[in-house]
């Protein structure tokens, strides 16, 4: 609706102003399930395609994939984490791995693909660095959907690649301890350029 769109496009907005040049890895990450990162990241793919911009949308929260049945693809077999074993990674290799969105053409997904025995390892390994290198040249905004930062390492690894980092926690449901988290691995510049989105907000209030 048009209120979510200018919710989505004042984001936009403020996420390119902290941008630097050439900085185009935004990753979305929350303290626990449930806070809404997978719906604002990619709400905040979709806004970006609006203007025209080249964007994918990669799902690193390769535990609980959440991309599929947002975008409503039965797809569990193309995904991330049927490149992070290899080595020597070409831009063929993740063409193969790439879907369209099927809401925009200048939208495309990286889903998580089949679910690992050791994610933290996996994201761990050089080839995540490869793969997003490869997805910069290709594209004008790679938005990445990891898993909340309050349950598992995962996240904090994925940072490396990462040049803003946006925390989402829902009102009435986040706890304020998670913020002292949060402020933790801000100030020892674990996660990059780190900013809040709170969602779930009952303007009435």
């Amino acid at each position: 609706n048009d209120q979510m769109e200018e919710i989505f496009r004042s984001m936009r907005a403020n996420l390119q102003f902290i941008l630097k040049q050439n900085e185009k890895v935004i990753m979305f990450t929350s303290s626990v399930s449930g806070e809404g990162k997978t719906f604002c990241a990619a709400n905040l793919a979709v806004s970006f395609a609006l203007l025209g911009k080249k964007v994918i949308l990669v799902g690193l929260d390769i535990r609980r994939p959440r991309l599929n049945r947002l975008f409503e693809l039965n797809d569990k077999t193309h995904g991330i984490t049927n490149l992070l074993t290899r080595t020597g990674i070409t831009m063929r290799d993740v063409d193969e791995q790439i879907l369209p969105s099927g809401v925009n053409d200048s939208l495309d997904l990286l889903l998580a693909g089949p679910i690992p025995p050791n994610p933290t390892e996996l994201v761990s390994r050089p080839a995540l660095d490869e793969v997003v290198k490869l997805l910069k040249e290709k594209y004008d905004y790679v938005i990445v959907d990891t898993a909340p930062v309050g349950l598992v390492t995962d996240t904090l690894s994925v940072g490396r690649i990462t040049d803003v980092t946006v925390f989402v926690c829902r009102a009435d449901y986040t706890t304020r301890s998670s913020f002292d988290m949060f402020n933790s691995l801000a100030e020892e510049n674990k996660l990059p350029n780190a900013c809040v989105v709170i969602n779930g907000i009952d303007m009435s209030k």
